[in-house]
This record gives C-alpha cells, structure tokens and sequence, in this order.
C-alpha cells in the first residue's frame, strides 16, 4: 500500500440511525435493490425464483414466490420444492414454469406430477455446466425475446439445447438489456465447493451477463455482487432487512482476484479509500447505519453479505 493511500484511508463511525444525502443520479452506476422480494407494495415483474438442490427448511418460500413471476427448478431442485409442501392442495399452488438440468437428482415421481401440472420440463443432459448454469440459461431464453420464449417451450434438444437456444440468437451480443433480479435459494451452504461455485457464478455471471443481478438466499443473509464504480443499496427501511435489529449486520468480501479499494457511506463504520484483500483488510461484521440506503464505491467487483430474518 502507498504511503499516499495510507494517508487518505479513513473509517468513520456512523450513529445506529444515519440518513445519507441524496446521491447525484449521474455518479451513480449502479442501483441495486436487494429486498424487493419482501416489499409487498413491489412490481414483481422482472423477478425471478430459482431453487437449487438443497435444504429450503426456515425459508419463507411463500412470499418469495408470491413476489416473483418465474419460477425455475434446477434439477433436484424441484424435490426441495415438492418436500417443502406437505398439504397436497397447498402444493398444487407452486408449479414452476420449467425444471432444467441432467435429471440425475430429481425423482420420478416428482418430475411426473410437476409435468403433469403445467411445468415445462427441459432434460439437458451435458455434463460441460452445470444446473446453475442451466437455469441462468432459461432465464436469458425467457426474457430476451417474445420469439426466444416460444422456442424455449418447443425445444427438444435434450444435451445442450437451452445454450444452443441462446447462441442462434445472439444472446451474449446484446448488452442493453433491462436489469432482471434473480433471487436463488440454497446456492450457498450445503458443500463447501458448491458454495465455492456459486461464489465464483456472482463474478463470472458478472463479466458476461450483468443484467442479471444475482442475490443468493439463506435463512440468515442475503449474498450479492457489488459491480466495480458507484452503487446505491436502495431499500424502503431497515425494517424490511431485520426486524429484530436496528443495525443489520453486513460485510464486504474481497473474493475475486485483485485488491477492492473501498469508500462507502451508510455502513456502520464508513471507510474512505480502503483497501481490501484476503490477503489483508477485510470488512466482516460491519453493519447497516443508513435508514433508507447505503453508498459504496468500489474499484472492483466485490462480494457484500447483509443479515436478514426473512425466515417461515
């Protein structure tokens, strides 16, 4: 670190309750929403469930579902989904528009009753991405074109159809797209290297499809990607992230491959110019000062965790 860099770092302490200034819509980059899968009074168009294929339990999949228009299984996912109902009648209310992946998980049973009821169930059987990778695919198939969407219902490829589907219409060439949020349950936990993977989807995912703005849920935070410049953490208040606190818990997580220079405004313990690697500083346990929203600038992508009570 540079003896100039060393003189300009600062970190400031924040009061519980801070409100910060109305930032220039010029310097802002990016706006990011991270809760507006717990805002009743949100448009849930654009909003996108996935559930991967792991414990759903002290999720309250309900209102997730009930604030997002398409829904998505990944393989074993859909087990998660039919386990989580045990009333018959209430599951009939929760089919997913599609169930992709190489169906190595999935029982037969529950991709017979969610076929039965309407699901489009898409077999892609390569084994060159995963069924992450896969659903990020429908997602892009649904949402570019009204001609994409109709092919993604016909499709009957089932190796690597969905990718294919993408490259015939030039999908990765198109960036001015309108911002998708894609909230995804049980992408961290579980095996470390799956964790690990869904991690390295937020950078990737990042370079190649900004538009889609990933948060993974758990039953104690919310995980999402802070893009490099300046972004506003917008929210309607506190309350809509913990209930039971008035200062949630956040951090900033250095996981790609470069030092993060961080200025933030809005955290309880505000930096200015602070480095940031995991190699060195390190910004766990911090926590939300800002009453409606939080600024941060940073010089590279970087991972920021906030602690919710979203639970059934």
């Amino acid at each position: 670190m540079s003896k100039a860099r060393k003189l300009q770092t600062e970190v400031v302490e924040r009061p519980d309750d801070f409100t910060i200034p109305a930032p220039n819509p010029n310097e802002i980059s990016t706006i990011i929403q991270p809760f507006e899968y717990w805002n009743e009074a949100s448009n849930n168009e654009r909003n996108v469930l996935v559930l991967l294929n792991q414990s759903i339990e002290g999720i309250n999949l309900q209102r997730l579902w009930d604030n997002t228009e398409l829904h998505i299984c990944a393989d074993g996912g859909a087990n998660r989904l039919y386990d989580y109902f045990a009333n018959e009648y209430t599951r009939e209310d929760y089919i997913p528009q599609f169930i992709v992946g190489d169906f190595d998980s999935i029982r037969k049973e529950v991709r017979l009753y969610y076929a039965k009821r309407g699901a489009k169930v898409i077999p892609q059987l390569t084994q060159y991405s995963t069924d992450f990778t896969k659903a990020m695919n429908t997602i892009q198939a649904y949402y570019f074109s009204p001609q994409s969407r109709q092919d993604l219902q016909v499709i009957e490829d089932t190796n690597n159809g969905i990718a294919e589907l993408l490259e015939s219409h030039n999908v990765s060439n198109q960036i001015n797209h309108r911002n998708i949020r894609v909230y995804i349950l049980s992408g961290i936990g579980g095996r470390f290297d799956q964790t690990i993977h869904s991690i390295s989807q937020l950078y990737i995912l990042n370079q190649s499809v900004p538009y889609l703005q990933l948060f993974f849920i758990t039953t104690s935070d919310i995980i999402f990607l802070i893009q490099k410049g300046k972004s506003l953490i917008k929210y309607p208040s506190k309350e809509i992230i913990h209930i039971n606190t008035n200062v949630p818990s956040c951090g900033l997580l250095p996981l790609g491959n470069t030092e993060v220079i961080i200025s933030s405004l809005g955290l309880k313990y505000d930096v200015t110019d602070w480095p940031s690697s995991m190699l060195g500083n390190v910004s766990s346990s911090n926590g939300i000062s800002g009453t409606d929203g939080v600024i941060l600038d940073v010089s590279d992508a970087i991972v920021m965790n906030i602690e919710t009570c979203h639970s059934s």
